[in-house]
């Protein structure tokens, strides 16, 4: 009978202890520091290892925007391609495609001889040259330029132009206060003019001055030179004088320099107003080329920088 119960209490005791070894092997899978999820108080075991988190790349630090306009800078406003320009011109980057938002008006003579997709392509050039080369970066006042800063004109000019150009630019460079030399490029240059001697900033007239550093263009890093694109439909016609026909592309065109007024100090702008004239030639079977034009500009005017 003895012998009985203690088999018993044995056996009882056998499949305790085999359960709870079964218990500890389910905990130690689950847990590797003893518990069964974590908690506040859970501590690494003995044998746990930790790791190093690896150094993460520091990101630079932007540049702070001024809490103030000031003509230290031009605001952020104007950061990117063309600010203010139409929803249909698109950019990538400084690249900008004027076309889809160009119109034609009195072309269909021109369509007939050239073709209706042709003379969207003509038009589409002129305002191109308006916007990429007529008002570029090279507007802002510097002391002095050189042959090679006016070069990105010349992709654009039809090769019997391209000598014609060069002349001009050079007697730009020997001259560039001259009035008939800023004019024959077609593009627009602003001098500065009323500048005084030792100035921190470059004079745009009528109590505005040109952003950052006189006679830099440090004012406007990462910023554009030129917002609110504004251009009419373009007149189309036939020039039939040469050998071959042209395309006469006629369009009036505005756009403004970020300026601070320092009486206000606030940001304004400048606005120059363009009239053009072109005459385009079609170069390699497609591509049209500016053969020559007649540019002028309007009376500028000034106001509160907005963009359209």
């Amino acid at each position: 009978m003895l012998s009985a119960v203690r088999s018993q209490w044995i056996t009882m005791l056998a499949g305790v202890i085999a359960a709870v070894v079964l218990v500890s092997v389910v905990i130690g899978l689950t847990s590797p520091d003893g518990k069964v999820g974590d908690d506040e108080q859970a501590k690494p075991s003995a044998t746990a290892t930790t790791t190093t988190p690896s150094p993460t790349a520091t990101t630079p630090t932007p540049e702070p925007e001024p809490s103030r306009p000031s003509a230290a800078r031009a605001p952020g406003s104007v950061a990117g391609a063309w600010p203010g320009r139409p929803d249909a011109v698109t950019a990538s980057g400084t690249s900008v495609d004027w076309c889809p938002a160009v119109r034609t008006t009195g072309a269909a003579e021109a369509e007939d001889v050239f073709g209706k997709a042709a003379v969207h392509d003509a038009a589409c050039a002129a305002v191109t040259f308006v916007f990429g080369k007529r008002y570029s970066r090279l507007a802002i006042p510097r002391p002095s330029y050189a042959p090679r800063d006016l070069d990105f004109v010349l992709p654009a000019l039809a090769p019997s132009t391209v000598d014609a150009f060069r002349a001009r630019i050079n007697r730009f460079v020997a001259t560039p206060d001259s009035v008939d030399a800023r004019d024959e490029l077609g593009l627009v240059m602003l001098r500065g003019e009323g500048t005084p001697a030792g100035a921190k900033h470059t004079s745009a007239g009528n109590g505005r001055v040109f952003y950052g550093k006189a006679y830099s263009t440090n004012g406007y890093r990462h910023r554009a030179a030129w917002v609110n694109p504004t251009w009419s439909k373009v007149a189309i016609s036939v020039d039939r004088s040469k050998a071959e026909p042209r395309i006469v592309a006629t369009l009036d065109a505005s756009a403004a320099i970020p300026v601070f007024n320092t009486a206000e100090r606030r940001d304004d702008m400048l606005t120059v107003p363009t009239h053009a004239l072109f005459y385009l030639r079609q170069e390699s079977g497609k591509d049209w080329a500016i053969g020559g034009w007649r540019i002028t500009s309007g009376a500028y005017d000034f106001a509160k920088l907005r963009l359209m």
